[in-house]
């Protein structure tokens, strides 16, 4: 499956610095990139960067070189910010956005709804994030209905949206199950990295 991102669009109310003076703000226009997803070298660079689970992750993908270098040409283009989009209920959107300005790069997780300007509801920078979905609102979130994306896949991808907080008993057994259904291995141990380093960034 190549490496390609799709049509250009505007989230109402996400704001960027316009070129070419970056003075000027305006609708930040993002890339439509679902279907990284779809390859391991997408997960490899996700669980690694955003929630800071590397070396863990990279035991449990096997991805050449080439195709992680190439992911992260994608995933980190400066002139096409790609942007993951998961549906929540009804047309609300979480509009998961590479933001890609030097210097101030990170991921923000974006909210639309119709009618209202988008709502930036968490941001993972390199110092570390704010919550914005409790455990039960997770799982409630991941298990939505979705023709585009499984269960694993949403849950993985709303993960970083969970902060400090007091999980449920089967905690690491769920995502344990989330990371089976992505394909990763090492999932035991990866699973518990991935509930400590998102306990950790909230410090």
């Amino acid at each position: 499956m190549p490496l390609t991102v799709g049509a250009p669009f505007t989230i109402p109310g996400y704001k960027a610095m316009a070129p070419p003076d970056y003075t000027t703000e305006c609708d930040a226009t993002v890339y439509a990139a679902d279907g990284v997803v779809a390859h391991p070298a997408f997960w490899l660079h996700y669980l690694s960067g955003p929630v800071g689970a590397y070396p863990d992750a990279e035991a449990a993908f096997e991805v050449p070189t080439a195709d992680y270098h190439a992911m992260g040409a994608v995933l980190d283009d400066p002139e096409r910010w790609p942007v993951i989009s998961v549906r929540l209920d009804g047309e609300v959107w979480l509009r998961i956005v590479y933001r890609n300005i030097e210097d101030e790069a990170g991921l923000d997780f974006v909210e639309e709804r119709p009618g209202r300007p988008a709502e930036v509801v968490t941001s993972v920078e390199g110092h570390g994030f704010t919550s914005a979905m409790t455990w039960a609102e997770l799982l409630a979130a991941a298990a939505l209905p979705d023709e585009r994306l499984t269960w694993a896949q949403r849950l993985i991808l709303m993960l970083p949206m969970l902060g400090q907080q007091e999980l449920s008993e089967d905690a690491e057994k769920v995502v344990h199950r989330a990371l089976e259904g992505i394909g990763a291995t090492n999932r035991s141990a990866l699973a518990r990295v991935l509930l400590d380093a998102l306990d950790w960034r909230t410090h």
